[in-house]
């Protein structure tokens, strides 16, 4: 009878090691993951998550979180634990890998199947019909920031002060959902059903380990800090639900909030999304200024763009930069690094940056828009 345990215990072993080996191979052919995975397994059985927690009126992926964080912290010490009178003992580095290599294969494995993989599927260029370009120059920035800042300026000029202090967070929600199904009509693979989107239980949680929102796969639900400014809100409300709809990269979730956002008509969603490609292009401008060496440059356009934005526009940005700067000691350390290192890891090179590359899209989709 103990020996038919063992057997079965190992054979168990082995069976999530091969399924997460035959996940490995899945990654080799992207077409195929987002065809059998992202647009059938993962399509419905998020859906299905969306419909099963929708109702609770709150969320609860956060508290999920934190009890699997408590749970994986007991397993460790445990295991340690049980190790312990075999430390001096060769065989305890046998079986300290068995536990890392079991336990590795199962969360691996579980990660992939409920999420993981829709980092492996093709980009939405081909849906969108897009080149999408794989570096943009000084120059196309500076072009790119001086039309947004005339955007900026033009869309400011429509939203009066009063418009602006009457929004809702709740309000925007039903937006985004309302714009989600209209834009669905010209691109049917964003049609969004049976939302889930719900307000952060834990917002102070977020200060400390660096997030402003967050898609949970296991509840599937899309969770958003409301304590953020409410210029945010839009574009990443927009941002979380492309997500939710397998939209893996943050660069490709950035790009989808952008387009909702464009087409949406809104000119409450156009500025939120204008404020923040113009923070992405500025920033990319000015960082490419530095790595050249011409600090005379970066300073002359700062003035340059600081004089031509409209005073209620810097004001804008300044109230948002205000918020996180206020925050941003808060932070635990190297939980910036290991988020970083998160996004390499799953195909996303630039890291936290791959949040800018979004510009290389927005450069594509005006090409072809043009």
């Amino acid at each position: 009878m103990n020996r038919s345990k063992k057997l079965v215990k190992y054979g168990v072993k082995w069976i999530w090691q091969i399924v997460a080996l035959l996940l490995v191979v899945c990654t080799f052919f992207p077409e195929l993951v987002q065809l059998a995975y992202t647009k059938l397994l993962f399509k419905w059985g998020s859906m299905g998550l969306r419909i099963i927690t929708g109702w609770i009126p709150f969320s609860i992926g956060e508290y999920l979180y934190l009890f699997l964080l408590i749970l994986l912290i007991y397993n460790i010490i445990s295991s340690l634990y049980k190790l312990k009178y075999q430390f001096k003992s060769p065989i305890f580095t046998t079986n300290i890998w068995y536990i890392v290599s079991k336990k590795g294969s199962v969360i691996f494995v579980i990660f992939e199947l409920i999420w993981g993989l829709n980092y492996q599927q093709i980009t939405p260029a081909r849906e969108f019909n897009l080149q999408v370009p794989n570096s943009y120059t000084e120059r196309q920035m500076d072009s790119m920031s001086l039309s947004l800042i005339n955007q900026l300026n033009n869309t400011r000029s429509i939203i009066s002060d009063s418009q602006l202090k009457a929004v809702k967070a709740d309000g925007l929600i039903k937006q985004t959902i309302k714009h989600y199904g209209s834009i669905s009509q010209q691109y049917p693979f964003l049609t969004y059903l049976h939302p889930n989107v719900k307000w952060a239980q834990l917002p102070r949680l977020g200060d400390y380990i660096g997030y402003l929102a967050f898609y949970q796969p296991i509840t599937g639900e899309a969770i958003v800090r409301a304590d953020l400014p409410i210029l945010t809100l839009p574009f990443t409300i927009s941002h979380e639900i492309a997500h939710q709809l397998g939209y893996a990269s943050e660069t490709e979730a950035n790009f989808i909030a952008y387009v909702v956002a464009l087409n949406s008509k809104d000119p409450l969603f156009e500025y939120a999304m204008q404020l923040q490609l113009f923070t992405y292009s500025q920033e990319a401008q000015l960082f490419m200024i530095a790595k050249s060496g011409n600090f005379k440059k970066w300073e002359a356009v700062v003035k340059r763009n600081k004089a031509l934005i409209s005073p209620k526009v810097l004001s804008d940005r300044q109230f948002i930069r205000a918020f996180f700067s206020a925050r941003q000691n808060q932070r635990i350390p190297g939980s910036e690094k290991l988020y970083d290192q998160f996004l390499i890891w799953n195909k996303q090179a630039s890291g936290i940056n791959s949040y800018n590359d979004v510009l290389l899209w927005a450069l594509a989709y005006q090409k072809k828009s043009a």
